[in-house]
Parts: C-alpha cells; sequence; structure tokens
C-alpha cells in the first residue's frame, strides 16, 4: 500500500442505497462520498458556515467525531445544535415525535449521519438525548456500518477515554469485528485523540494496536483544530483530528508538541472546516477544506491498495 500526497480528479461516482434499519446498514456502492465534522454542536455562525459548505459537496453521508450537542448534551438543545444544520442527513422514525427530522433523508427513509459520543454528549446521564435522537445500529454506542468499500467502526470514548485496551469490552469489540470484515477499507472513529499536539494532548489509553488490526485510518476531535498525524514507526493508520467545525473556541496546535523524529504533523487552528473524503476500492481521497475558502482543500492525503 502507498501514501501519496497530490491532487487527483475527481472520481466519478456511482452510487446505490436502500432504506435501512437501525439493527444494520449496509449500502453497497461502487464508490462513496462522505464529510468528517467534529467539534460541530454550538448552534453558532461557524456551525452554519460549516454546514453549508458541506451541503454543496452531495456527500452520501456525514460521521462526526464527537461533541456534537453543547454544552451538557441536553434534549433541550438537540434542535438548535444538530438539527436546524444537518436535518437533512438524519432520518429518526423512532426518536420522539418532537425530536424526528422531516428532510431529504427521512423522505428518503435513509440515515445520512452517523455520529460518535464526545464527552460533552455524555455529560447528561445515560447518554439518554442522544440515544433517543439518533437513529443508528447496535447500542448506538459502539457500533459499525459499512457504506461501499468501507467499513467504519464507532467508539464511545466517554468523558475522558478511560478505556484499557485490550481487555476493555470496547476494544474487544473493536478488535473481533475488524477480524471478521472483508471491506477494501476500515476506518475507526472516536472523540479523544491517540496523539495529539493539542491543549488536551494525547489520549495514551486510545493507543491501540490499530496497525495490527488493519485499521487504514483513526479519526477523532476533542481538540478544536485540524491535524493530520503520521506515525512513521507504522504504515498505517494515518491519525486525524477534525475539531473545528463550529465550536467557536479554536485551539492552538502546540499546547504539547510531539516528537519530530517519531510524527510528522500537519496542522490547521485558525480556520473553522471539514473533511472531505472520497472512496473507491482502490483509492481513498482525504481533504481538508475550510469554511472562508471552500473552493480548494488546505490538505490533502490519500491512500492507495
Amino acid at each position: 500500500m502507498k501514501h501519496l500526497f497530490l491532487s487527483l480528479a475527481i472520481l466519478s461516482n456511482m452510487h446505490y442505497a436502500h432504506a435501512q434499519t437501525p439493527a444494520t446498514v449496509n449500502v453497497p456502492a461502487d464508490s462513496i462520498t462522505f464529510a468528517v465534522i467534529g467539534d460541530y454542536g454550538q448552534n453558532s455562525t461557524e456551525e452554519g458556515q460549516v454546514a453549508a459548505m458541506i451541503k454543496t459537496w452531495g456527500v452520501d453521508f456525514i460521521i462526526t467525531t464527537g461533541d456534537n450537542n453543547y454544552t451538557f448534551g441536553s434534549r433541550s438543545s438537540l434542535k438548535k445544535n444538530i438539527t436546524k444544520y444537518y436535518g437533512d442527513f438524519i432520518y429518526n422514525p423512532d426518536a420522539p415525535a418532537d425530536l424526528q427530522c422531516h428532510g431529504k433523508a427521512a423522505q428518503e427513509k435513509i440515515n445520512r449521519f452517523f455520529p460518535s459520543p464526545g464527552n460533552h454528549d455524555n455529560y447528561t446521564k445515560g447518554m439518554k438525548p442522544y440515544l433517543e435522537y439518533f437513529n443508528l445500529p447496535g447500542d448506538k454506542k459502539n457500533y459499525d456500518f459499512t457504506w461501499g468499500p468501507v467499513e467504519f467502526f464507532s467508539i464511545n470514548t466517554g468523558k475522558d477515554a478511560d478505556i484499557n485496551c485490550c481487555d476493555a469490552p470496547e476494544s474487544k469489540w473493536l478488535q473481533s469485528e475488524l477480524f471478521k470484515s472483508k471491506t477494501p477499507f476500515k476506518f475507526v472513529y472516536f472523540h479523544h485523540p491517540p496523539y495529539s499536539p493539542g491543549e488536551h494532548g494525547n489520549a495514551t489509553k486510545m493507543q491501540w494496536p490499530y496497525d495490527k488490526w488493519g485499521v487504514d485510518a483513526v479519526l477523532s476531535g476533542h481538540e478544536h483544530f485540524y491535524a493530520r498525524v503520521q506515525d512513521k514507526t507504522a504504515e498505517k493508520p494515518i491519525y486525524f483530528i477534525c475539531g473545528a467545525s463550529g465550536n467557536t473556541h479554536l485551539y492552538g496546535c502546540n499546547e504539547h508538541p510531539l516528537d519530530s523524529t517519531r510524527f510528522k504533523v500537519s496542522c490547521d487552528h485558525v480556520h473553522w472546516g471539514a473533511m472531505k473524503v472520497r472512496a473507491t476500492a482502490h483509492l481513498v481521497i482525504f481533504e481538508y477544506y475550510i469554511a472562508t475558502e471552500p473552493e480548494r482543500p488546505i490538505d490533502t492525503y490519500i491512500i492507495r491498495k
């Protein structure tokens, strides 16, 4: 497998979709385009700018790296923090009537929004508002789904990522599901970054053996910036931090610098934005766009198989 930094012509997408149930999501497609957002749910001008940009991309779905609903994950803030901006992507017929979305996804009866919980989503006891609102596979906290050539694995890292590898239920579940996966690419996403040069620093308990488990990319949030982190000691995975999609307080990129002899870091901490990812069975293109200059990506990373 080669990892290349270069520009590529836009992939021709051939999409196929069918109605889903909460128990499983497995959508066949030759190629997919999806967005990644994180630390976004604040009902801010910046959240609106990022959401507007994403809506021009024609994505198949959106995944999130947590902190979907500031400040305390409350039921009363779900609609203004999430539905207002991303209701067209959410199909949640099992939610209470006053929380159901009625946009494009509801009309199609296809959910196109797959969040992972952040620490702010976990502040409400049992994450009850989060679990009532979203229509997700499995137990909705730790789940996987397949769309086209990628299988996605979402993990709840709780309030402070206090999860021990490799005897914790979450890590056992992930390892087992990865072992069974037959897709060309495998992406894991959750809130607390295993490696971060930012204000919070490394979530050391999330430094799992992703390379040995066959993971191609790990995506997280928590730090309010965008970063791409490469571990020079392992061929894969590539690590991304996408946490500048709406929270108005951005963090600095060099609060806890990573060892430059081991890590290569690219970081932007002065803009709000989101990732656009395109994938086929042989190629994935990760791009990061900022809302104030959406014409071209400010960072691109490519995986070939």
